[in-house]
């Protein structure tokens, strides 16, 4: 079978049963962090696809704006493929000091339970948010509107839209 299965309406109506074909063991996550979903590699070399930094920095102080109007503060942490990228998009300037963390099983898991998420427009974050935002109604996930195109303003892959999640 060969084909671009990312659309919920193949399977949101078996919910309880992609979990369970999912089934991770649960990681506890601090209810003042926000996973951010970097997604480098190869798409670093596809303009079309490389999110810019404009993106991700507008997305975290949508999510500090959010929480400090419940009066809370929120850290970062970077869950990415490429180490070098994320240091290059998110460098270390002490006020945005953000743990980067390269471990595919832990990027998962930590995607998959963070209350809140800021994600890159690959299909890696897609599951994962979706099932938290399935279990908990308070997730937030932010992610690229126009998915694959958002640099180009283009729905290419309009089955990459996800009716939980947040656009920008």
């Amino acid at each position: 079978i060969e084909g671009e299965f990312q659309d919920e309406r193949y399977w949101e109506h078996r919910e309880k049963e992609v979990n369970e074909w999912l089934k991770v063991e649960p990681l506890e996550m601090p209810d003042d962090l926000c996973v951010i979903g970097f997604r480098g590699g190869e798409f670093k070399v596809f303009p079309d696809l490389f999110l810019t930094q404009d993106y991700w920095y507008k997305a975290i102080g949508m999510v500090k704006s959010m929480l400090a109007q419940q009066g809370k503060e929120v850290r970062f942490e970077v869950h990415t493929d490429d180490v070098e990228s994320a240091r290059e998009m998110f460098p270390d300037t002490g006020i945005n000091k953000f743990k980067i963390i390269h471990d595919i099983g832990y990027n998962w898991r930590s995607v998959r339970f963070a209350r809140y998420a800021i994600i890159a427009n690959s299909s890696f974050f897609i599951l994962p948010r979706w099932l938290k935002q399935a279990e908990d109604k308070n997730a937030i996930t932010i992610s690229p509107r126009f998915w694959a195109r958002r640099n180009t303003k283009t729905w290419a892959l309009p089955s990459n839209y996800y009716k939980k999640f947040l656009y920008i």
